[in-house]
């Protein structure tokens, strides 16, 4: 392959260097492209890059890499190894810049596979920006139901934010940034590092027949689970979008609703808009619905026990506030606040007026709800003016007044 043919195809997959694509097959595919281009460069080429004429206007050095110099670039690089072992998508998020599905569903799927991280290196050069490192991390990985460990290498570039913590970066480079670090992974010692871990890779496989094959079928396993993780994620995804979607409405809905009366008997519930529609219920003159949404071809969509149906907007009218005429509800009559001092635990009460469900037995109790002419409720206690009643499987609290 001719220099400048790799340089284009380091181009198009220098990503696979950065966010950590040089892994077990794609270790082997990107660096026989490597070698291929190695075994025809020049002996002399000490440091010198085997990309040339890079257009760059950030001077990349020539000096050798360290080896494990910096204690927080290991601790970090550390962190995100192990957190990539076990599949932590969550950690290795934390310690980017950022992480995409794409490559949250890779590493998951790659887990189910590998583990067993050990033997850590880090080659470190100094990077594009200021105070960043480009490195080259060795480690050791062992492939499920395997025993010969494989070596493998990984590609990060790390930065420093506004606090002085590191941070792998993993966001689109500039171009300075994409051409000095294609410059850095063709020197000769990166290279020869790269080169040396081909080896040994190559060298565990030819060892061990049964580690060459499982390495063979890898990464059509991980590749295949990689997808279903991701299917899954989004269709979670959109299942929480519609839930969201359906919760937005519902609450638009409730927030625009009013009650409305029945002003005649027997009139047709029905369960979408149309006469032709199944009857759902019949209505009693002076039955009280929650209104949802008043249409324009003249139906009117509404409660009715807990479902949406539907009634001609002719035979209802508005039902002014509870609240309005009392806190608690419609006035009360001489005659209801006598009758409700008969009241016995065990009763079933039913509702005269509107009234509000409180949790507590005072007109200042927190509001739960409003109980509609005609709901009936399993007495608790009498006491004060106020009936203790079951609601919904808890405890609440309606004024006596309004409930006979």
């Amino acid at each position: 392959m001719a220099k400048r043919g790799f340089k284009e195809y380091l181009s198009g997959h220098y990503r696979y260097f950065i966010i950590g694509g040089l892994f077990v097959v794609l270790l082997v595919v990107l660096i026989v492209v490597w070698r291929k281009n190695k075994d025809g460069a020049s002996e002399n080429e000490d440091t010198a890059s085997v990309i040339p004429e890079l257009e760059t206007t950030v001077e990349v050095p020539k000096d050798k890499y360290e080896e494990n110099a910096y204690a927080d670039v290991n601790s970090l690089v550390s962190s995100y190894l192990g957190a990539m072992s076990t599949g932590d998508t969550v950690t290795m998020a934390s310690l980017s810049s950022s992480l995409s599905d794409d490559m949250k569903a890779f590493y998951e799927a790659q887990a189910k596979y590998v583990g067993n991280y050990s033997n850590y290196n880090v080659y470190t050069k100094k990077g594009p920006a200021e105070n960043s490192y480009f490195l080259l991390a060795t480690y050791d990985l062992l492939i499920e139901g395997q025993t010969t460990p494989l070596p493998a290498l990984i590609s990060l570039y790390v930065c420093r934010n506004d606090s002085g913590s590191l941070y792998i970066n993993s966001e689109s480079l500039t171009a300075d940034e994409e051409a000095y670090i294609l410059e850095l992974v063709a020197q000769k010692d990166f290279a020869d590092l790269i080169s040396q871990v081909e080896m040994d890779y190559n060298s565990a496989l030819e060892s061990d027949s049964n580690l060459a094959s499982a390495a063979s079928a890898l990464k059509d396993e991980i590749n295949k689970d990689a997808q279903e993780i991701l299917v899954a994620k989004q269709q979670k995804d959109l299942e929480a979008a519609a839930e969201a979607e359906a919760q937005a409405q519902a609450e638009a809905q409730a927030a625009s609703a009013s009650q409305v009366r029945c002003t005649d008997e027997n009139v047709n519930i029905r369960a979408s808009a149309s006469t032709d529609a199944e009857s759902i219920g019949k209505t009693k003159a002076g039955d009280v619905y929650t209104q949802y949404e008043k249409m324009e071809n003249g139906w009117s969509k509404i409660d009715y026990n807990g479902t949406e149906a539907y009634i001609k907007s002719e035979f209802l009218e508005p039902v002014e506030d509870s609240s309005s005429s009392s806190s608690e509800g419609g006035d009360a009559s001489e005659e209801s606040q006598s009758s409700s001092k008969n009241f016995k635990p065990g009763d079933k009460i039913t509702v005269k007026e509107n009234v509000n469900v409180r949790k507590s037995a005072s007109e200042t109790g927190e509001k739960i709800a409003t109980a509609y002419r005609g709901e009936q409720f399993e007495l608790i206690e009498l006491s004060n003016g106020w009936c203790k009643i079951k609601y919904k499987g808890e405890e609440a609290f309606v004024k006596a007044d309004y409930v006979e």
